[in-house]
């Protein structure tokens, strides 16, 4: 058999005698561009660094450290599309329902059966190469519908999807693929229809729970899409990028401790996910485990934005009403924050949040610090000082008071429920990734009164 269409191929397995085998497959039908890898990291990195377009790859599910489940995943949703489309076929034996779960879910419906025999893989490669060959296939189709869909161009990914929900109007899989066009497009009531009515079929519909947690949280029922992103975890417990949304959603509930257990759960099947390390080292810092926090963050650079996170959450806390737990986030920011020049922007929000809670003196002594250490030309910390100091200080809020403060609605949530979730912009825009239609405009803050500083470091 002479391949014409899989010219640059790479197999990715745990055992060399695997390996082997396929290099001498490959050899006796004059196959050059064959590449394997024993493990998935370096397979990874192959393909994020040459310039060859590979044109298929199987990889072991089963492999230590690195798992091959993983390895699929990151493939099969890169934000490169060289890599996206790669032919990615799991090479399965003896898996568990949790390894059969995910390559369900991600659509994986070619796979390669160990042990591997060298007729029957010559036989299972023609008929690969006929399924990337015809663009009616399946394969292909899914292919498209993806790009599409990433590129925003729904029109297209509708004429694609039509004709094959027309031809299986009963298909829970094009159905829920019409649902996520549906919420792409923003269409969110007609989505949840869909949605709805699928998960009356099926309620263990995977998919379809994975979509409608994220118009629950478009509708800001948290609860009830942390429900549904938790059922589907029960079913598939694989799914790195539903773990890591469930983690920032755990660290957007004050859950410092489950977010900890969803990062780590991401880390045993991939320990380089720097988004896992990244949530891992804030959920122990807002546990107040700084030490173990800076070990995980260690190769990572990130204090800038941990401090980031630490500032914006604590802003969303002070507005929320609950200015103890502002202020000792701030205070946090400050501990890791490693550019010292922006320290006088925490330094800012702290004078403002101890003002707002009603003690003048601790407000007016950061607002000081705060002046100190901005630029000459920085004028809010100045103007922020001189108003503290023309008001007058006034003793310290009882411990009593402020304690009692810190759940009261402020002026501005006077009368509205203070909401349990509190997500910063960018934990947002990475859960409803691709699902939003860009960062709402921050509400306006009432006339003469000062406003909170949200700062990404970059």
């Amino acid at each position: 058999m002479t391949l014409s269409v899989f010219k640059n191929i790479i197999v990715v397995d745990d055992d060399p005698d695997v390996l082997s085998q396929m290099e001498k497959i490959f050899q006796k039908m004059g196959k050059i561009n064959y590449k394997g890898f024993l493990g998935a990291e370096q397979a990874l990195k192959e393909l994020e660094t040459n310039s060859t377009i590979f044109d298929i790859i199987f990889v072991d599910v089963r492999m230590p450290i690195f798992s091959g489940i993983a390895l699929v995943q990151y493939i099969k949703t890169h934000e490169n599309k060289k890599i996206r489309d790669c032919f990615c076929v799991p090479i399965v034996g003896s898996i568990g329902k949790e390894d059969k779960a995910i390559i369900s879910e991600f659509y994986f419906y070619e796979t390669l059966t160990k042990p591997v025999a060298e007729k029957d893989f010559i036989k299972r490669l023609e008929e690969l190469e006929e399924q990337e060959k015809n663009p009616e296939s399946d394969r292909n189709f899914q292919k498209e519908f993806n790009n599409s869909m990433v590129a925003k161009n729904y029109k297209k990914a509708e004429e694609l999807l039509l004709p094959r929900l027309k031809k299986e109007p009963n298909s829970l899989r094009f159905l829920t693929l019409y649902a996520e066009l549906l919420l792409r497009a923003q269409d969110i009531k007609k989505s949840e229809e869909f949605l709805n009515k699928i998960l009356k079929i099926d309620p263990n519909h995977i998919p379809a729970l994975n979509l409608i947690s994220k118009v629950h949280i478009k509708n800001n029922k948290f609860d009830d899409a942390m429900k549904a992103l938790e059922k589907a975890k029960l079913l598939s417990p694989h799914n790195i990028d539903r773990l890591l949304v469930i983690g920032e959603l755990n660290l957007g509930n004050g859950e410092a401790e489950k977010a900890e257990e969803n990062f780590k759960n991401v880390l045993k099947l991939n320990p380089t996910d720097d988004r896992a390390s990244f949530g891992l080292g804030r959920a122990l810092a807002t546990q107040g485990r700084t030490e173990e926090s800076k070990k995980v963050l260690a190769n990572l650079k990130k204090g800038s934005e941990l401090a980031s996170f630490f500032n914006n959450k604590g802003v969303l806390l002070v507005k929320a009403g609950k200015f103890n737990e502002g202020v000792s986030l701030y205070k946090n920011a400050i501990k890791v924050l490693d550019m010292p020049d922006k320290e006088y922007l925490l330094l800012y929000n702290i004078a403002l949040a101890y003002s707002k809670l009603g003690d003048k003196v601790k407000a007016i002594e950061h607002a000081k610090k705060s002046v100190e250490k901005a630029p000459p030309n920085y004028l809010k910390s100045k103007t922020l000082l001189e108003k503290l100091e023309k008001e007058g200080a006034s003793p310290a809020a009882p411990a009593a008071q402020a304690k009692s403060t810190a759940g009261a609605p402020t002026a501005n949530t006077a009368g509205k429920e203070t909401p349990k979730c509190l997500l910063t912009g960018d934990q947002m825009s990475f859960i409803m990734g691709g699902f939003d239609d860009g960062a709402k405009p921050a509400p306006a803050t009432p006339a003469g009164e000062e406003e909170f500083i949200s700062f990404g470091l970059n």
